[in-house]
């Protein structure tokens, strides 16, 4: 295991806290996750539907159960104010997925981090470009909703919800997904649909987050996690960093004698219970 801890850096007047892992540096490492134990690696694979991935997004990519720790991370950052989140190249399946009529939006932010060459990976803190979305087609004619030139943005009002919006990311070699945590969505939705490129700085309020989520899918494809705010988070990130950690922890220990899949749900659901983390701080 690898605690969870950010590089924090102070760009003018934006704090930013930075977490990269490469696969050797998960918190919950794939040596140590579900799919190291056989037993249950073999029950998990002989699922029509796999509970993991349907709750909690956990499934066979490079990331493992980590994606459940920063999920986690990002529903108790956001307290009593709202949850907006983009993501990036996957307007239409979101919408499908949560059966909500997105906000359409100019810009989204990018990341970067991937294997290179041996022992040397490419990081990249890219920022705010323009929108793109897919042509979907069907029978050879477009279908997609979204203009190719924007991107959508959806309000997640519960954790369900959180989930259920990385899902259809989950079909490619990475992730990418931009979160903002506000308590005036209007005006920083009105930011994102101007045609002029924002920053950090512009674009939040003095009680604004905004998170960056680069998941790796497949091998080569690295994690990386970005939060940026005017406000100093560090002591409310190393309140839930204590928790995440130590609910990882607990469960690298107990999931080397969990046999089954629903012993597994079961064994996640009662650890959140326990470190009151899938309720907002």
């Amino acid at each position: 295991m690898n605690p969870i801890k950010f590089k924090t850096l102070k760009n003018g007047d934006v704090f930013e806290y930075h977490f990269y892992p490469k696969d050797d540096e998960l918190i919950i490492g794939r040596d140590e996750g579900f799919s190291a134990n056989k037993q249950l690696w073999k029950d998990w694979c002989a699922r029509d539907v796999v509970d993991s991935f349907e709750k909690f997004n956990i499934g066979g990519f490079a990331t493992g159960e980590n994606v459940l720790l920063y999920s986690l991370l990002i529903w108790n950052l956001t307290q009593t104010n709202d949850l907006l989140g983009v993501g990036t190249w996957e307007t239409d399946y979101i919408q499908e997925t949560l059966r909500q009529t997105p906000k359409l939006v100019n810009w989204e932010y990018k990341l970067e981090h991937e294997y290179e060459t041996k022992d040397k990976s490419k990081r990249r803190n890219i920022g705010f470009e323009k929108a793109e979305s897919p042509v979907i087609t069907q029978y050879d004619k477009p279908i997609n909703k979204t203009p190719t030139d924007k991107t959508g943005l959806f309000k997640l009002k519960t954790f369900s919800e959180l989930m259920d919006f990385l899902k259809p990311g989950f079909s490619d070699v990475f992730n990418l997904s931009n979160f903002y945590i506000t308590d005036n969505s209007e005006l920083l939705i009105n930011k994102l649909q101007s045609e002029n490129k924002p920053n950090l700085k512009s674009l939040l309020n003095t009680q604004d987050i905004f998170i960056g989520l680069l998941i790796g899918e497949d091998m080569g494809y690295y994690d990386y996690l970005l939060i940026s705010s005017k406000a100093d988070l560090s002591e409310k990130l190393n309140s839930i960093a204590k928790k995440l950690n130590d609910f990882a922890r607990e469960y690298i220990s107990s999931i080397k004698s969990v046999e089954t899949s629903d012993e597994m749900i079961e064994l996640i659901e009662n650890d959140l219970k326990k470190y009151a983390l899938q309720q907002r701080i």
